[in-house]
């Protein structure tokens, strides 16, 4: 049986995809941090929309704690979409840089989860941040000089 939350995941992660190919293509072609604001801006327009016309999801009272938390995740979004935009803009490939990018925060948030949230840190999360560290260590040489 499907997990409720799997079907959004795995659309966002395609989502993802199609964003780091067009990113990939934007790089080199506009300023890293004029890039990264016409991106954000985009999504603030389509997360807009998707407020005003979409689903909402379940109501939930907003908090000053909550709306800080929003804050704080759009700061680091925002700093991340730059860096990321460098990151291209200089060759990095979309696989490797892709994989670092959104595997080495995957990671690290597997990491800090149980500590900040009281997640349970299992054999199977275990493995999984294993293997994003393989992958980021493997794909990281990818592009470089032999």
């Amino acid at each position: 049986m499907m997990a409720p939350w799997l079907p959004a995941a795995l659309a966002s992660g395609c989502c993802i995809a199609v964003h780091y190919l067009f990113l990939r293509a934007a790089s080199g072609r506009i300023g890293d941090t004029l890039g990264a604001l016409v991106l954000e801006a985009t999504a603030a327009v389509g997360i807009g929309f998707g407020f005003l016309f979409g689903v909402r999801g379940a109501p939930l009272p907003t908090t000053k704690l909550g709306i800080a938390f929003a804050v704080a995740s759009g700061l680091a979004i925002s700093v991340g979409s730059i860096l990321l935009f460098g990151a291209l803009r200089k060759g990095g490939p979309v696989a490797s840089t892709g994989t670092i990018v959104l595997g080495g925060g995957v990671t690290l948030s597997a990491l800090a989860a149980p500590f900040i949230f009281g997640e349970g840190f299992t054999l199977r999360r275990g493995i999984g941040v294993a293997l994003g560290i393989a992958a980021i260590a493997i794909l990281s040489g990818e592009g470089s000089a032999p």
